[in-house]
């Protein structure tokens, strides 16, 4: 004798129900591949674009007496002020540095954040005056008025320094840097 049930012939042979699911589920995801992919294909183009470019030529002179130009925009190359000598609380020193954009694009120029500030122990105070607010324009081949601007340097005794101490003393040269940037 068997344990099997007996079959049912009446409904005929069982499929798994997977292999219909399978089928299927896969025929879908071609229909939609191959439909995503047309819509993109409908949606690409190739774009192509033509423009001008050039370098520009950034080079910022200094002087100390506007007749010597100098590379005057980094710390290796600086404009080197005269010595200042005798100092008092009364009197300051002034130093003009002349500035040449001998850029082939105009620049906005800033005193470098390394400049000193104080000198000789706090006995010497520097100011700076202010550069052009405006771009300075460039003139690659020769120092043109529009290309050029001076700035002045002071060197004094501050308020409340110990005068004794302070007044008379001297300075060798300052080096000061101006930088120039493109907006």
């Amino acid at each position: 004798m068997s344990d099997t049930p007996p079959r049912d012939h009446r409904r005929g042979p069982r499929h798994p129900r997977w292999r219909v699911v399978v089928p299927a589920v896969l025929g879908g995801g071609v229909l939609v591949g191959f439909g995503s992919a047309a819509t993109s294909a409908a949606w690409t183009d190739d774009a192509y674009g033509v423009a001008e470019a050039s370098a520009a030529l950034v080079d910022l002179r200094g002087s100390s007496d506007g007749a010597a130009w100098s590379p005057a925009d980094t710390a290796g190359a600086a404009v080197r002020l005269a010595a200042v000598t005798d100092l008092t609380p009364d009197k300051p020193v002034q130093r003009t540095v002349h500035l040449w954009n001998a850029s082939s694009v105009p620049l906005a120029l800033t005193w470098a954040s390394t400049n000193p500030t104080t000198l000789l122990d706090g006995c010497v105070a520097v100011t700076y005056s202010p550069l052009p607010a405006a771009e300075l324009a460039g003139s690659p081949s020769s120092a043109t008025a529009a290309a050029v601007t001076t700035a002045t340097v002071t060197f004094s005794v501050p308020a409340g320094a110990n005068a004794a101490a302070c007044s008379g003393r001297s300075l060798g040269a300052v080096d000061v840097v101006v930088q120039g940037g493109t907006s």
